[in-house]
């Protein structure tokens, strides 16, 4: 189990994230469909990069879902915690028509996979219009890095105690 120090205000700021957060081996984990392994039809998923995360997807009927984001093992828990209080992932169902995308400052990152749009935005006030038809389609690139996510092997990240 890996246990981190923080202050009692970052207790309160990010709690909520920590409360969803796992260490695997290689990589923590943000639920954001917390146990999603309990829900979903597959164990498989597969997993995009956006910046610096990966987008975990997994197939939910004729479309898939946004169910976690990976981070490299070497990060800073502090660091993660900060980054998703700043920044999220958005996976949009598929559509030809123009997405509206709300509560944004900033659009870091812009994909298709599999004919749907992923986006990486730092959060915000303002409002972006993107035509799904100038995204990049990745599919290709990633269907060789699906896997069955082993979530077996996760370790709960929990606040040490004073």
């Amino acid at each position: 189990m890996d246990k981190i120090k923080l202050t009692q205000w970052e207790r309160k700021k990010y709690g909520a994230y920590l409360e969803h957060l796992r260490k695997y081996p290689d990589s923590y984990e943000y639920c954001v469909l917390p146990h999603y392994e309990d829900y979903m039809e597959t164990a498989k998923t597969e997993c995009v990069q956006m910046g610096d995360c990966y987008a975990v997807l997994m197939k939910q009927g004729d479309h898939y879902v946004l169910v976690a984001i990976l981070f490299d093992v070497e990060s800073e828990v502090t660091e993660i915690l900060e980054w998703l209080d700043h920044t999220e992932v958005r996976c949009l169902t598929p559509t030809t028509e123009t997405v509206i995308v709300r509560d944004a400052s900033e659009i870091l990152d812009e994909v298709k996979f599999k004919g749907q749009p992923l986006l990486l935005i730092v959060k915000g006030t303002q409002t972006f219009l993107i035509d799904p038809e100038d995204l990049n389609e990745v599919t290709e690139a990633y269907d060789q890095y699906n896997k069955i996510n082993n979530t077996g092997l996760a370790e709960d990240v929990t606040l040490q105690t004073d």
